[in-house]
């Protein structure tokens, strides 16, 4: 079983859900908040790095007559037409091959160029993260190809949010595992979150992370008839093995019972 470990909030323990479900449990684990990848200070040992690439179209100018034909397909705006020939910003390119096939003068061919990398750590469980490159526009080509690595169980640690990144994220895990705290932004985001994982029709829980603030989520999901997996204390002593990049050991059997209850989702 994949699970899926998401936030509408950042900043509201995803990460620590995230890796202590999966250590707890002996699953492994894989970091899909490709633009921020952190798990990797909690999981430590030998590392393996894969270079990921993506084509991009390079003009040869010698061929090249400024007719616009590329510009014209482009649907991401990433070509313009200069005086004497096209030009291209990679950053914003989407690979779509589009004008390299429509090209008539065949001036046109692709080009690896390198957006990120793809890093298996051999710790106390197996963690694989991506990182994408400074400058890439979009991460989705490498949390694909981290969940190409993902075999049928496995924890993945989402991108916070409830955009494009989350959403490839989730669409292919068994069930959903949402992290929220009690404070009115965190509610305003669990809202949005519940509406997306709704719509892909996958199954979920949430795990109610720093309870003990005076600020009801509850009632939320009892309306809503939304399973409330376990709560998180908010403690000053968890904050500060967070901060050192250690397990939440003191906190071994709840993990174990949240493992539990999103099998029983």
């Amino acid at each position: 079983m994949q699970i899926a470990v998401a936030s509408g909030k950042g900043g509201t323990g995803k990460t620590t859900i995230a890796v202590n479900l999966a250590c707890f449990n002996s699953l492994p684990i894989f970091d899909l908040d490709v633009e921020e990848p952190n798990d990797h200070v909690f999981i430590r040992g030998r590392s393996k790095e894969t270079p990921v690439f993506r084509p991009v179209p390079s003009i040869d100018t010698e061929k090249c007559n400024a007719c616009g034909k590329c510009r014209e397909v482009c649907q991401y705006n990433a070509i313009v037409i200069l005086k004497d020939s096209a030009f291209v910003f990679p950053e914003i390119c989407h690979s779509c091959g589009a004008c390299s096939y429509f090209c008539p003068e065949g001036a046109i061919t692709e080009l690896n160029r390198q957006m990120g990398k793809i890093v298996e750590v051999d710790g106390r469980i197996k963690l694989t993260y991506g990182q994408l490159e400074i400058g890439e526009a979009s991460p989705i080509p490498i949390i694909k190809e981290v969940k190409k690595r993902a075999g049928k169980k496995a924890v993945l640690d989402c991108p916070p949010g409830v955009s494009c990144p989350m959403v490839e994220s989730v669409r292919d895990a068994d069930t959903i595992v949402l992290v929220a705290e009690p404070s009115p932004l965190s509610l305003h985001d669990l809202k949005l979150a519940v509406e997306v994982v709704r719509k892909l029709e996958k199954p979920f829980g949430v795990v109610i992370n720093k309870h003990g603030l005076p600020f009801d989520i509850e009632s939320y999901c009892r309306k809503e008839d939304i399973p409330v997996l376990s709560r998180i204390p908010f403690s000053p002593e968890i904050a500060s093995a967070y901060s050192r990049g250690e397990l939440l050991s003191s906190l071994e059997g709840i993990f174990e019972e949240i493992y539990d209850g999103v099998r029983g989702l």
